[in-house]
C-alpha cells in the first residue's frame, strides 16, 4: 500500500506539473508581452545550428556577426540561456579571432564539403559588434554574469577606438574598420547607427562617447533622405558634410535601411524621424504590395515585394506614427517557410514591441 501511494502520488505530481508547464507555454503564447515561445522555438530550430552557429539560410548557409546578435538578442528576450551561451561560445569561437582587437570577422562560410568551414572576410561589420554587445549588456543584466559584460565592454572599447571617425560635424561610425574611407568620402550605412542598443550601452559603460555617436547619427538621418518619397538610402556617401548616393552600392532604399524606423521606433516610438516612413507606408493601404526596394534616384519601385518581416516594421512603424500601441500578437507568427532574414526582422519587431509597451530597459 505504501509503495502504490508514492506510485501515486508521482503520478499526480507529475500530471501538476505538466498542467503548470501547458499554462506557461500557453501564457508565453498569449501574454501581450512576451514574444511567442513558439516563435522563439521556430526560430532556433531552423537556424541555429547544435554548436550555435546562426545560418543565414537565403545566403548559401553563412554566418555573420549581425546573425549572430539577433540570435543572442532573441535568446535572452525569451530567458534561454543556454541557446545564448551556445551562440555567444560559436561566436567568440570563430569569430572573435583578430589578432589585434576584440572586433568580429564579420563572415564565416561552410565548407563545401559541410565539415566544418571559416572566415572568409576578417573585416568586421559595426552593427554586428554593436548587436553582440548590446546582447551581452542584456545577459548580463538579466543572469548577473560579470564576465557578459566585461566581453561587451571589450568590444565596444575597440569598437570606438578603431570605427567611430570624428569628423567636423560630428563622430561618424564607420560601417567597418576597412574599405569605406576613400578620397571621394566615406560611405556610411545609416542602419548601423542600433539607437536602442546605444542607450542600453550608455547606461552600461557612461562616459564613452557612445551618446555622441547616436546623437549624430540622428542628424545624418535627417540630412539623408532622397527620393520623391524623401527615405534613408541603404548606403550614402559623406564628402566632408555633403551627403549623396553616390556608392558603390544601389541607390535604394531597402534590405539594409529597413531597420532604420525599426530602430527608431525602438528607441522612440514618437520619434520625429518616423514621419517620412509613416508617409510613405500610408500609401499602401495594403501592406503586402509594399515593394522590397526603392530606387531613389530613379523613384521606381524594384520587382520584388516585401518580406513579411519588412512589413512588420511597416506596420509598427505606423502604428507608432499614429500613436498607436501596437501588440506582439498584431504581428503574425512566423512561418515555417520563411527565410532567416524575414523571421529575424519579424522576431526583433516583436522584441520592439515588447520593449516599449512594457517600458522596459
Amino acid at each position: 500500500m505504501k509503495r502504490r501511494g508514492i506510485g501515486f502520488a508521482l503520478v499526480i505530481g507529475a500530471g501538476l506539473l505538466a498542467a503548470a508547464g501547458g499554462l506557461l507555454w500557453w501564457r508565453a503564447e498569449t501574454d501581450p508581452s512576451r514574444i511567442p515561445a513558439s516563435d522563439w522555438s521556430r526560430f532556433r530550430n531552423r537556424f541555429v545550428s547544435a554548436d550555435g552557429r546562426v545560418v543565414d539560410t537565403g545566403n548559401g548557409g553563412v554566418s555573420h556577426s549581425e546573425g549572430q546578435g539577433y540570435g543572442m538578442l532573441l535568446a535572452e528576450a525569451c530567458g534561454d540561456r543556454r541557446s545564448f551561451d551556445r551562440i555567444w561560445n560559436w561566436t567568440r569561437t570563430n569569430l572573435q579571432t583578430r589578432p589585434d582587437d576584440k572586433l568580429l570577422s564579420w563572415q564565416w562560410k561552410p565548407s563545401s564539403d559541410g565539415n566544418g568551414g571559416s572566415v572568409t572576410d576578417p573585416n568586421n561589420a559595426s552593427d554586428g559588434d554593436l548587436l553582440v554587445a548590446w546582447a551581452l549588456v542584456r545577459a548580463s543584466k538579466r543572469w548577473g554574469i560579470y564576465a557578459y559584460q566585461q566581453a561587451a565592454a571589450e568590444i565596444l572599447l575597440d569598437l570606438h577606438r578603431l570605427a567611430v571617425r570624428q569628423t567636423p560635424a560630428g563622430p561618424i561610425l564607420l560601417p567597418g574598420v576597412h574599405g569605406f574611407v576613400k578620397d571621394s568620402g566615406t560611405t556610411l550605412n545609416g542602419s548601423y547607427y542600433v539607437f536602442p542598443a546605444f542607450r542600453e550601452i550608455v547606461a552600461a559603460f557612461p562616459g564613452t562617447g557612445w551618446d555622441r555617436v547616436a546623437a549624430f547619427g540622428h542628424q545624418l538621418l535627417r540630412q539623408t533622405l532622397f527620393g520623391d518619397a524623401r527615405l534613408n538610402p541603404d548606403w550614402f556617401l559623406d564628402a566632408n558634410g555633403f551627403y549623396s548616393l553616390e556608392t558603390q552600392f544601389p541607390p535604394d532604399f531597402g534590405y539594409n535601411a529597413i531597420r532604420i524606423p525599426l530602430h527608431l521606433a525602438w528607441e522612440n516610438p514618437r520619434s520625429e524621424l518616423l514621419g517620412t516612413y509613416v508617409n510613405f507606408w500610408r500609401g499602401f493601404p495594403d501592406l503586402s504590395k509594399m515593394p522590397a526596394t526603392v530606387n531613389l534616384e530613379t523613384n521606381t519601385f524594384g520587382p520584388d515585394p516585401a518580406l513579411p518581416g519588412m512589413e512588420s516594421i511597416a506596420r509598427f512603424t505606423l502604428a507608432a506614427g499614429a500613436g498607436q500601441q501596437l501588440a506582439i500578437r498584431d504581428i503574425p507568427p512566423v512561418s515555417s517557410e520563411e527565410p532567416y532574414y524575414s523571421a529575424s526582422l519579424k522576431l526583433l519587431t516583436k522584441l520592439a514591441i515588447r520593449d516599449t509597451i512594457g517600458g522596459r530597459r
